[in-house]
């Protein structure tokens, strides 16, 4: 039983990541363009990138801190270290299509011996670690 627990778990996770995307892009779409571009500008985006963070990267940003978590980094440090790391890296999870995968080897407490098979990241993650 708990095995379909877990699939009727993820199924809804996932649910609830499309509706936020859905929902986020609906925000940013509503927005008058000018604020919307500044909004992207804050964050370093265009904002096309932005729409794409958005409609793509749901669930991406907690991945990328679990990611960074176990290859040792420091957020702050990072930022500190190399401005602008934090958009890459954001931008480029956001896109990845590996999500699943990526949870799957953070939960069996292999992403960082693995991530080189599956992480656009997995590089940058090494030089920062």
């Amino acid at each position: 039983m708990s095995g379909l627990r877990h699939i009727v778990e993820g199924i809804a996770e996932r649910w609830r990541r499309h509706r936020d995307a859905t929902a986020g892009l609906r925000e940013i779409n509503s927005l008058d363009p000018e604020l919307a571009s500044e909004i992207a500008a804050e964050a370093g985006l265009s904002i096309e990138d932005l729409r794409d963070v958005i409609a793509r990267g749901s669930g991406a940003d907690g991945l990328m801190h679990r990611m960074m978590a176990a290859y040792g980094i420091h957020e702050k440090q990072l930022e500190a270290e190399a401005p602008g790391a934090m958009r890459d890296l954001a931008i480029l999870c956001s896109r990845c299509q590996a999500k699943g995968r990526c949870a799957n080897e953070l939960e069996a407490g292999t992403a960082r011996e693995n991530a080189h098979l599956f992480c656009p990241n997995a590089d940058t993650f090494e030089t920062f670690a």
